[in-house]
């Protein structure tokens, strides 16, 4: 058993290697990502991603919770970019399946049809994606998972849909408390957006997590480290920590290498019971400004 489970990762890890050949273009909208958590640790967090929110960045993270979860979250990005999303996670055996939503708006866009001191008006935009997220267990070190999506966006009066998919693996190695990971995002295609292709930003992420116990309590201390690769950009190293210094206060921290308007992040998580609350801070340079988010977590 545990060389067919072996076999089917290394498939999809070589899987996912070949299709980042073939990467052209891309909608950034998709790759704000969601959550707290992951914003504060720099993005870094493939092998980490284990509850109701792992839909946005490692489908395979679902089936790692062990009671029913609800993830809801909310990003003041900048430039007045609006972000919400909510996600559900059922464990089921060996199976876990998940449903998730994210809506991203931008409202009072200045319409001109040529320079102006005086806009004509204004209009909105809006991406709206919903999600259907299958895991899988396979044997006890590894995970499988995949996303189907539904991608609805809208600019003024023109709007496109179409669908696309995700899939993931995580993967507990011998060495205890190191966790690896793997993900390939946003694979499909929309209709054109009036005259002009829509075409989505595949993403390409690999990375690992370790687990390191600070003290004989429940405390511990995680380190995370992705690789990053958005078709037609530069690839990107994330590194993030995670420190619990007693279980209900996390802190994190997190550094994104090689991107022109940002960088460093930061943020900490509160734990109640079966309820967690999770805050980020991400400043950006060239005087873009700051975002700022939030998200609730709660098992049920």
């Amino acid at each position: 058993m545990m060389k067919k489970n072996q076999i089917i990762i290394l498939l999809l890890l070589l899987g996912i290697s070949a299709a980042e050949a073939q990467w052209k273009t891309g909608l950034a909208v998709l790759q704000i990502g969601a959550g707290a958590r992951p914003a504060a640790m720099g993005e870094s967090i493939v092998a980490a991603a284990q509850d109701a929110g792992s839909s946005f960045w490692n489908p395979a993270g679902i089936a790692q919770i062990s009671r029913r979860q609800a993830h809801f979250s909310h990003n003041q990005w900048i430039q007045d970019i609006q972000q919400s999303a909510a996600a559900v996670a059922f464990p089921r055996g060996k199976w876990a399946i998940g449903l998730h939503a994210l809506v991203n708006s931008v409202s009072d866009i200045e319409q001109r049809i040529t320079p102006t001191e005086e806009p004509l008006g204004t209009f909105s935009a809006h991406d709206v994606v919903f999600g259907l997220n299958l895991a899988r267990h396979l044997g006890d070190k590894a995970t499988v998972g995949i996303n189907v999506r539904y991608l609805h966006e809208k600019i003024y009066v023109e709007s496109a849909s179409g669908f696309s998919m995700d899939f993931g693996v995580q993967y507990r190695t011998p060495i205890k408390g190191l966790w690896a990971g793997a993900a390939l995002q946003h694979l499909g295609a929309m209709s054109e957006l009036q005259v002009e292709e829509v075409t989505l930003p595949r993403t390409l992420r690999a990375g690992i997590s370790y687990a390191l116990p600070v003290s004989a309590s429940r405390s511990f201390w995680l380190v995370t480290a992705d690789y990053v690769s958005v078709q037609d950009q530069e690839s990107h190293l994330h590194v993030g920590t995670e420190l619990r210094p007693v279980e209900m206060l996390a802190l994190r921290a997190g550094y994104m290498a090689g991107y022109e308007a940002r960088d460093l992040s930061a943020g900490f998580g509160l734990r109640f019971g079966r309820s967690a609350l999770d805050y980020a801070y991400i400043p950006f340079k060239e005087d873009l400004g700051q975002a700022h988010r939030f998200s609730f977590t709660l098992q049920f």
